[in-house]
């Protein structure tokens, strides 16, 4: 049915209805349209004078009557090429804009496991290194097993370097076998393990290019944020690298 991919490009289901009622008819007076698009009389009148007004259909007098004819369904080509020319024109003014903000920090609200996913997706965004603090016991948990695997695969197919710090836990030791890819490139992953009595998170954070994003790992609270802020970014960064210093010469005694 081509009525849904019409609507797409701008027309409204009755124009789709009536438009492709014209096109199979192959022109004709309003009446026929009407019957085969299965809409009023009257409303037939009104849409096609609205794709008229549209350059979508053209309309002529033939004995005695109003009848009307779609034209080359080229121009549904030509009108949303004039429409991405105009939204190209636009988008330097429209990025000076968002550039001239760009100092604010910028945060985002997520609720419930769609928005957890979110989160998630919005790391794969990544050009650089990502750091942060995780629970890998409690993510299975909390998201859908299918979704980790797929996202786990998606991240190492992008080559994203990812370095956590991580409860030292039984399910979080097997974590990186269950989800990730066979045979995967073991240093695009690096993970320390601390005592999970002393550091037991139960949030994620991760440190990406200038974006922070912290979620809850309780299924009780699944809430979660991002945050993006280069001074913000540059100090959890900070932050981190002191934190797994100290817990790299844990390791190391």
């Amino acid at each position: 049915m081509l009525v849904p991919p019409l609507t797409e490009l701008g027309l409204s289901e009755d124009e789709a209805r009536v438009y492709l009622a014209l096109l199979e008819l192959g022109g004709s007076y309003v009446s026929a349209v009407a019957k085969k698009a299965k809409v009023h009389r009257v409303v037939c009148y009104k849409i096609l004078d609205d794709l008229t007004r549209k350059g979508l259909v053209s309309a002529f007098t033939k004995n005695g009557m109003k009848h009307y004819a779609v034209t080359s369904p080229e121009i549904i080509v030509q009108k949303q090429e004039e429409r991405l020319r105009k939204a190209q024109d636009l988008l330097p003014e429209l990025l000076s804009l968002t550039n001239a903000l760009a100092y604010k920090p910028k945060i985002e609200y997520y609720e419930g496991v769609e928005g957890i996913k979110n989160i998630f997706e919005d790391t794969l965004l990544a050009e650089e290194e990502i750091l942060g603090y995780t629970n890998l016991a409690a993510i299975p948990k909390v998201v859908p097993q299918a979704f980790i695997r797929n996202f786990a695969e998606r991240k190492i197919s992008k080559g994203i370097k990812t370095r956590m710090l991580s409860p030292n836990l039984p399910e979080a030791i097997t974590y990186l076998k269950t989800y990730y890819p066979r045979e995967y490139d073991l240093s695009l992953t690096e993970v320390l393990f601390v005592n999970p009595k002393q550091y037991f998170f139960e949030y994620e954070i991760n440190i990406y290019g200038n974006k922070v994003s912290i979620f809850s790992l309780n299924p009780d609270e699944l809430i979660g944020m991002i945050l993006e802020s280069n001074v913000y970014a540059n100090t959890q960064r900070a932050i981190f690298q002191l934190a797994w210093l100290g817990a790299t010469a844990f390791v190391a005694k």
